[in-house]
């Protein structure tokens, strides 16, 4: 998912990623991509780019109540600002602006994308609120038990 710098027009233009290739082949996730749709608006300015994109990701994911597989679209918004100019990386102070070298033709977009898919899962991915499976599983986990015998004597102290 490359960016090639030198084709970009000046001024305002918008190109859409499509490809989910590199996630596909990506060890470190643990979920299967479906699709992938990164639509990037970009702003070339002097010797900054800014690029602001919204990506829309469907996967099959592990549910983490009930361990089982369903599919899920993900959501996520990307603003990265790349510039040739070190000095204007010195006077602003963004946590998202990339130094591009001046012998650059491409900007590798796929660490960005990464980034912005695994922010967009949940803390808890779980394929539904009424997860049959999370229910079943919890019957099964939940022991019926009736009060501790050692801790009657206790009980009865409070009575007198």
């Amino acid at each position: 998912m490359k960016l090639v710098l030198n084709t970009l027009p000046r001024g305002r233009s918008e190109q859409i990623f499509d490809s989910i290739a590199q996630l596909q082949h990506d060890e470190t996730i643990d979920w299967k991509p479906i699709d992938l749709k990164l639509t990037l608006s970009i702003d070339r300015q002097d010797q900054n780019l800014y690029l602001s994109g919204d990506l829309i990701c469907r996967g099959l994911f592990l549910c983490d109540a009930g361990m089982e597989e369903f599919e899920d679209t993900l959501e996520g918004h990307l603003d990265v600002i790349l510039t040739y100019n070190s000095q204007y990386m010195e006077d602003y102070d963004a946590e998202d602006m990339v130094l591009i070298q001046a012998h650059e033709n491409e900007f590798d977009l796929y660490p960005l994308v990464r980034d912005t898919v695994l922010l967009a899962i949940p803390i808890s991915h779980v394929c539904g609120p009424d997860c049959e499976t999370a229910k079943e599983l919890q019957k099964h986990l939940e022991v019926e038990q009736g009060p501790d015998d050692r801790w009657a004597k206790l009980k009865e102290l409070f009575n007198e």
